[in-house]
């Protein structure tokens, strides 16, 4: 065993290291762990001669099952992963940076690598996942930016910017000029959207107009309450840009609970492209993501790290996706 060999003890003696056991000294268990680290060494509960000859592991982490944007992209990684001969593992996490980090750090032990949505801070991230080779979905700038550079790591994420732009400028060429944000304040990350939005109707000479949301219930009842909050301002906007397509369907359910019709007092416009999108009425516009390409990045790349030798460097790589605006009934 490679480890064994450079720090010079026994495998029993990496055995009890890595698992925390008693019967080696303080300095000894220092050296193994040393050694582990600097060949990325990623012990498994099945041992690492049975995992090169058996199904290997992805686990992917998401906060919410039940939220259709994670089922929809569940879904996407479950084909890809099965394409190449690997076992999907699914854990929900749920929001928070301190909520069930013991339980992260055991899922993390059982799988080979790790495609995650989390909002851990990048100490967490390196102390939970190890040298399991990660890649981060839709992560801030700066969390990447701290993450150790030792470690095998990845990113993609999606341009947001990018995407509110065509839903701006589409409902701008609809005649549209009080054009609202939809903005979910969660607990322990911002979001960028407002920042982008904001960005973006200024150069184009428009009054941004930023509807925050805490996030205090599911996604369809933060599109109501974020009606009630735009219709009670001063200038009632004449379009609504969602968070996410959940949330535009609370705001297309309310607008039609308050008699406002839709599109012709206000256009709504979703986040994502959900295949539900089709089933509400009016029929969801929407920037649409492609949640193929998206499994499909994020796989290449624990591939890519997966592959490489104890020796090879391996650098963070960020990768980047776009939505594509459908246009329907709604605006």
């Amino acid at each position: 065993m490679e480890v064994a060999r450079l720090a010079g003890v026994s495998r029993q003696t990496v055995t009890r290291a890595m698992n925390d056991m008693s019967g080696i000294s303080p300095e000894t268990k220092e050296k193994v762990l040393a050694a582990a680290e600097q060949l990325r060494y990623r012990p498994s509960r099945f041992g690492r001669e049975l995992v090169q000859q058996s199904t290997r592991s992805l686990g992917l982490v998401i906060s919410d099952l039940a939220n259709a944007y994670f089922s929809e992209l569940a879904s996407e990684v479950a084909k890809v992963v099965a394409q190449h001969g690997w076992t999907l593992i699914v854990k929900e996490k749920h929001p928070g940076p301190d909520t069930g980090l013991d339980e992260l750090r055991s899922f993390a032990g059982q799988v080979d690598a790790a495609i995650a949505y989390t909002d851990l801070a990048p100490h967490d991230i390196d102390a939970v996942f190890g040298n399991v080779p990660l890649v981060l979905l839709d992560a801030a700038e700066r969390t990447l930016d701290a993450l150790s550079p030792s470690r095998p790591r990845s990113a993609v994420n999606i341009d947001i910017e990018a995407g509110l732009a065509k839903a701006v400028d589409h409902l701008i060429s609809t005649g549209r000029s009080t054009i609202a944000l939809v903005d979910i304040d969660y607990p322990s990350a911002g979001s960028t959207r407002a920042d982008s939005y904001t960005r973006l109707m200024r150069a184009r000479g428009l009054e941004p107009r930023v509807v925050r949301v805490e996030a205090l219930d599911d996604d369809l009842h933060i599109g109501r309450r974020a009606v009630e909050t735009a219709l009670a301002a001063p200038e009632v906007p004449d379009a609504i840009i969602a968070f996410n397509d959940m949330s535009a369907f609370g705001v297309l359910k309310e607008l039609r609970v308050r008699g406002v019709p839709v599109p012709d007092e206000c256009a709504v416009v979703g986040i994502d492209g959900l295949r539900f999108g089709v089933f509400v009425e009016p029929e969801l516009t929407t920037l649409r993501l492609d949640f193929a390409e998206f499994a499909n990045h994020a796989f290449a790349e624990i591939l890519r790290m997966s592959a490489a030798s104890a020796d090879t460097p391996l650098p963070h790589v960020r990768k980047k996706v776009f939505h594509e605006l459908v246009v329907r009934q709604s605006a």
